[in-house]
C-alpha cells in the first residue's frame, strides 16, 4: 500500500490562543512606550497594523494558521513595528528586549523547521541592526545577541526532538494499526483503517487548501452469481485477485481498502481535478475486465462512485456516503461504469445543512 501524504506541521494543537496571547503582550509593550495624547502619525499607523494582525488572529479559520504566508506576515509585520519603534526607544530597553523574545516565541509556531530558521534568523539580524542604529555594537548590549541565538537553537532543537518523537510514535502506531486493522482475506486496510486514512486527508485539506483528494467506492458487478454457483472459496479467490488488481491501479500515495463484502474503496491523494480520479476509475474498469481463473474462467465488473474533496464535508464518513450514493447511480445507469457524486442529487438537503454547520464549527 502506498504511503499517505501528510503535511509537515509540527504544531498539532490549535495555536490560536497562544499566538493571540503573545501578540497582545507585544501590542501592550508597544503601547506602553507611547506618551498619552502625543501619538505621531507613524505611531498611529503602527497601532493600526498591530490591531489588524490581532483581528486576523481572532477571525481567520484555523487552517490558515499553518500557512507559511500567515506566520511569516505576522512575524515580519511585528518586526517592522519593532524596528520602527527603536528609533525612539533604546534597543536595550527592557520592553524592547522582551519584544524580541516574544517574537522568537511566535516564530516557534511556524509549520516547518526551515520556516522557523528563516524567521528566527531575520529576528536576530533585526536585533543586530537595532544595535547598529544606536551605535551600540561595541557595548554590553551585544551580550543579548548570543542569548537570542541560544534561544533560537533551543527552539529548533526542541522542535526537531518533538518531530522525531512524533515520527517514532506514528511509526509504532501505524505498525500496530496495520496488524489489527487489516482485512484478513485480502490484507488490505479494513473499513475502520480506511476511514482513518480518509480522516487524515480531510485534516490535510483543512490545513492546506491546495491539497485535494478523491474517494472511489467500488461495488463488484457479477460477484454474487460466482459466489453462489462456485462456492465461497471461488468467491474469496475473486476478492483476492480483485484486491491485487486494484492495488496495481493506484498511484504513489494512494490507498485501497476493503470496505466489506464485495465492496472496495480507494483514496486518491493529491488530485489536481476530477480527471485524475476519472483516470484511476477507468484504469480500474479496464483491469477488472480481465478474466480470473478460480478453477474456471470468471469475470466481474464494477460500479464506481467518485466523491471529490471539493464536496461539502467535515468528516470522512461524509465523503464515503457521497461516493456510495454515486455508485448506486452508476449501477442504475447500467453498471460497469463510474459516476461522479453530485451532492444536489445524492445528499438530502437536511444533511447538507448539517454538514455546513459542522464545517463552519471546525474552521474556527
Amino acid at each position: 500500500m502506498g504511503g499517505m501524504y501528510t503535511p509537515q506541521a509540527l504544531n498539532h494543537t490549535n495555536p490560536r490562543p497562544y499566538l493571540v496571547l503573545l501578540h497582545v503582550i507585544f501590542l501592550s509593550l508597544y503601547l506602553s512606550h507611547l506618551q498619552p495624547f502625543a501619538v505621531t502619525r507613524l505611531q498611529g499607523w503602527l497601532i493600526i497594523v498591530l490591531a489588524t494582525f490581532t483581528l486576523m488572529l481572532l477571525t481567520l479559520p484555523r487552517g490558515q494558521f499553518s500557512k507559511p504566508w500567515f506566520i511569516g506576515a505576522l512575524i515580519l509585520g511585528d518586526l517592522g513595528v519593532l524596528l520602527a519603534t527603536i528609533r525612539d526607544v533604546p534597543s536595550t530597553a527592557p520592553l524592547i528586549i522582551c519584544a524580541w523574545v516574544l517574537l522568537l516565541a511566535m516564530a516557534s509556531y511556524a509549520s516547518s523547521l526551515p520556516q522557523i530558521v528563516i524567521l528566527s534568523s531575520l529576528l536576530v539580524i533585526g536585533y543586530g541592526f537595532s544595535l547598529h542604529h544606536h551605535g551600540l555594537l561595541e557595548s554590553d548590549a551585544t551580550l543579548v545577541l548570543p542569548v537570542l541565538l541560544c534561544l533560537t537553537m533551543v527552539l529548533l532543537t526542541k522542535t526537531r526532538l518533538a518531530q522525531a518523537q512524533i515520527e517514532r510514535i506514528t511509526e509504532t502506531e501505524e505498525q500496530v494499526r496495520n496488524e489489527s486493522l487489516s482485512d484478513a482475506l485480502t490484507g488490505l486496510p479494513n473499513r475502520v483503517q480506511f476511514l482513518e486514512r480518509v480522516s487524515r486527508s480531510v485534516e490535510c485539506g483543512r490545513n492546506n487548501q491546495d491539497f485535494h483528494f478523491a474517494v472511489l467506492f467500488i461495488d463488484l458487478d457479477g460477484f454474487k452469481p460466482i459466489n453462489d454457483k462456485l462456492g465461497h472459496k471461488a468467491g474469496d479467490a475473486v476478492l483476492r485477485h480483485t484486491a491485487k488488481r486494484l492495488h496495481g491501479c493506484l498511484r504513489k500515495g494512494d490507498i485501497v481498502g476493503r470496505y466489506g463484502g464485495d465492496e472496495f474503496t480507494l483514496l486518491i491523494n493529491n488530485v489536481s481535478g476530477p480527471l485524475d480520479a476519472i483516470r484511476v476509475a477507468e484504469r480500474v474498469l479496464n483491469k477488472l475486465k480481465e478474466p480470473i481463473n478460480v478453477g474456471e474462467q470468471v469475470k466481474v465488473g464494477a460500479s464506481i462512485g467518485i466523491a471529490l474533496s471539493t464536496n461539502l464535508h467535515e468528516r470522512a464518513e461524509d465523503l464515503i456516503r457521497d461516493a456510495d450514493g454515486a455508485m448506486y447511480r452508476a449501477k442504475a445507469q447500467g453498471k460497469n461504469r463510474y459516476v461522479i457524486s453530485d451532492q444536489s442529487v445524492d445528499t438530502p438537503k437536511s444533511e447538507l445543512k448539517e454538514r455546513l454547520q459542522r464545517t463552519a464549527r471546525s474552521n474556527w
